[in-house]
């Protein structure tokens, strides 16, 4: 008992670490790229994050990120039960869109589950129309989220210390991608970014497109 209650700690411990290194290695690149922003005024290009994918949709229907090429995307992982962090993110990137204006339809916020067991599409539907109609919401099969979220340096695990099939909570990282109309990633933002940040930024990629 001892022994398989140490090894269920080892787990835990590196699953946090990871978690923990992956939060270090993206924010030396949000740092890096904010301070290249403020020098030349111009988005890097994150040419190992990223890439396409195809998942179900909220609107009840396959989805790839090619399909909005042309626009610019805002894409966050996370869950519908998040009882902070997602909420908090997604009203920001409601005051996002509702700041462009006009040009809102020129953008598309994706948000993709790192809980699809309990996300199907028409929880998501519902969670993210509270927030703006605009929203789209992404899941898959296990595999397909772990995939997507690998290539964009995103990590989540369900929270141990709460034994449930279905009561639980998820940590997970909180970064917010801004793509481009090409679907490259242009820049990643940590929590607590200022509306006025990523607005200005995707103001960059309007008129550079």
């Amino acid at each position: 008992m001892i022994y398989k209650t140490y090894k269920y700690l080892q787990r835990k411990e590196l699953l946090v670490f990871k978690l923990g290194m992956i939060g270090i290695c993206l924010t030396a690149n949000v740092a890096l790229a904010h301070s290249n922003l403020q020098k030349s005024e111009k988005l890097e290009i994150y040419e190992n994050i990223g890439g396409n994918f195809t998942l179900q949709s909220s609107r009840n229907h396959l989805a790839s990120l090619k399909d909005y090429h042309g626009q610019v995307v805002v894409m966050f992982f996370g869950y519908t039960a998040c009882p902070d962090t997602c909420s908090i993110t997604m009203a920001v990137l409601k005051q996002v869109i509702e700041k462009l204006g006009k040009r809102m339809d020129q953008v598309q916020p994706l948000f993709i589950t790192v809980d699809p067991k309990r996300d199907t599409p028409e929880q998501m539907k519902n969670y993210l129309s509270f927030f703006h109609p605009n929203f789209i919401g992404l899941t898959g099969t296990k595999e397909e989220i772990l995939e997507v979220a690998e290539n964009y340096g995103s990590a989540y695990m369900k929270n141990p210390t709460i034994d449930s099939e279905f009561s639980y909570l998820m940590i997970h990282t909180g970064y917010v991608y801004l793509i481009d109309q090409s679907g490259q990633v242009r820049a990643i933002y940590p929590k607590n970014t200022e509306v006025k940040q990523i607005v200005h930024d995707i103001y960059g990629l309007l008129l550079s497109g």
